[in-house]
């Protein structure tokens, strides 16, 4: 076992930085737009709440694989040119993201006492200035925890592009396999990895939430 994962561990762990950076990628392109995608889910103007809503509704009750499938195969036939399997992917991730990361911003920036909006407004602000400057900044670090959470579940979806072909370590564990015929430990390897990811990033949001909870009951005190 030991020379065989000496002879393929640095190409799975190179292969586990497709996904780690097609989630990192994702995750940072949809933020921003759930951050403006939330204010238009909370606006009072139809034209701009009814699209925002249907969008997210949209993605929400679509499965991942199909916008995978729709972004690779679709995407040139729109654009006129090839896209990169990755790129498909990072894209068809980031559009998933984003309508689940507006639910959670719009849920944030509800938390939010209104008296926090009109003080902002008392003080000369204007009202994207309040929502920008002081509502915003408040919900962010409310919803830390589950924005963190919701990386860990973009990281486990990430997988799935290699339904499409990117290359990432789920997919080469099963070439390895294949040609080995060593699924007991290729696999368990796989899961362990995995596992130590996971569980990491589930540690560090369980830190977030309880210094969250001190942070809140500091103030309260």
């Amino acid at each position: 076992m030991a020379t065989l994962f000496d002879s393929i561990g640095p190409m799975l762990l190179a292969l586990l930085a497709i996904n780690v950076k097609m989630t990192a990628t994702a995750i940072v392109i949809a933020l921003p737009i759930a951050c403006l995608f939330a204010l238009g889910r909370l606006s009072r103007h139809a034209a701009i709440y009814y699209p925002v809503t249907a969008y997210v509704n949209l993605l929400r009750s679509s499965p991942l694989l199909m916008i995978l499938f729709w972004a690779y195969y679709t995407g040139p036939m729109l654009t006129g040119r090839p896209s990169s399997a990755y790129l498909a992917a990072v894209i068809a991730l980031t559009a998933f993201e984003v309508a689940y990361l507006t639910e959670i911003v719009r849920t944030g920036l509800q938390a939010i006492p209104i008296s926090q909006r009109r003080a902002g407004l008392a003080t000369g602000l204007t009202s994207t200035q309040v929502s920008r400057f002081v509502i915003l900044p408040q919900a962010l670090r409310k919803m830390l925890p589950s924005l963190l959470t919701q990386t860990i579940i973009a990281f486990q979806d990430s997988t799935l592009a290699s339904i499409i072909g990117v290359p990432d370590i789920a997919q080469v564990t099963t070439i390895v396999n294949a040609r080995e015929n060593r699924p007991i430990e290729l696999y368990s390897a796989l899961a362990a990895i995995y596992f130590a990811i996971c569980y990491g990033l589930s540690h560090l949001v369980r830190h977030v939430e309880a210094r969250s909870r001190q942070r809140t009951a500091g103030a309260r005190a």
